[in-house]
């Protein structure tokens, strides 16, 4: 298990802002930072995790994973810090964190989905760890200083589920994410009322996003070769505006045959057709969102022949033709 190594930045300045200098922590591990950090270098899960416990026990801060939020910067995510701060909405910004969390620890899974009139953010951490509290509490204030760097001082949380017990003083935590706090619950959640989730951003920008997201998606493949989805996908990035995309012309840029390709697809319960089609599906909703682009041109950097297939299968996607899609979008601004 792994973790993206420019995120040691933060846990750095989260020792530092205690007046602790945190060489000897990092030192200690064998872990040497110099800025600016490599972002295709990764640092052993395990490795931070026993920095973080060390910190947290000289310290004796039983809030430190909270400090977390005032040390945060786009930079210590890299792209997806980057394609986070392009987003069209809230809403948006967490799916892209949904589907790219493995580039920042490759365990970590991401859970986005709508309860009664919030959207429900989960963080699933199920790695052991030597610091449970800081380690939970620093991955959900930082979602929640990202939610903020975007929202600004609209954003508001209904409430926050931590799986951890009542800490002895919850001060700090109702003055960082001033909403009700729940302990000893099945998931870390952060609760955002639906009206901020969906309301557009101010600092959108489509064209951005699009090209973080396809820096992340080369990015996961490199991290594991033995991801085959993730190689495939970084693969359609490149040949879909080219046109006729096909199993054959992805399996020839891996190096390896169609058969061979299929068959570790499926052991790793996917397929050709539905890698090809979730990667257009994800283009095609952020294509539709830069006015510059045609239907016509969006269906030819999708590798459609005509901008009539393109549409048949966007309404297939989504319910909605393109056209009426990117209506409801202006719509919003």
């Amino acid at each position: 298990m792994s973790v993206f190594a420019p995120g040691l930045i933060n846990l750095w300045n989260s020792i530092e802002s205690y007046g602790v200098d945190p060489a000897p922590f990092f030192e200690a591990e064998n872990v040497h930072v110099q800025l600016p950090i490599d972002p295709c270098m990764r640092v052993a899960y395990e490795t931070i995790d026993r920095i973080r416990a060390k910190a947290v026990t000289q310290i004796g801060d039983e809030a430190f994973g909270i400090r977390a939020a005032a040390c945060y910067l786009p930079s210590q995510l890299g792209a997806l810090g980057y394609a986070w701060l392009a987003s069209l909405t809230l809403r948006r910004a967490c799916l892209r964190l949904e589907r790219f969390i493995q580039v920042i620890n490759d365990k970590a899974v991401v859970r986005v989905e709508d309860k009664g009139t919030n959207m429900v953010v989960s963080l699933i951490l199920d790695n052991p760890s030597e610091s449970i509290f800081a380690r939970d509490d620093s991955g959900l204030a930082l979602l929640t200083a990202m939610s903020r760097s975007i929202c600004g001082d609209r954003f508001r949380l209904d409430a926050v589920n931590f799986r951890h017990a009542e800490p002895r003083d919850p001060r700090p935590y109702f003055e960082l994410f001033s909403c009700e706090l729940k302990f000893n619950q099945a998931d870390n959640q952060l609760l955002i009322p639906l009206s901020i989730a969906d309301r557009v951003l101010i600092g959108a920008n489509p064209e951005l996003a699009l090209l973080n997201d396809q820096v992340i998606t080369r990015r996961l493949a490199s991290i594991d070769r033995n991801n085959i989805v993730a190689r495939v996908q970084a693969a359609l990035v490149d040949q879909l505006p080219l046109g006729n995309v096909s199993d054959d012309s992805v399996a020839e840029t891996l190096s390896m045959s169609v058969r061979t390709m299929h068959r570790k697809l499926a052991k790793a319960d996917s397929n050709f057709r539905s890698v090809l089609v979730e990667m257009r599906r994800n283009l095609a909703e952020q294509y539709i969102l830069d006015n510059r682009l045609t239907l016509t041109e969006i269906s030819l950097l999708l590798g459609f022949s005509e901008a009539s297939s393109f549409s048949r299968a966007y309404k297939n996607w989504t319910g909605s033709a393109p056209s009426v899609a990117r209506q409801e979008n202006q719509a919003q601004r």
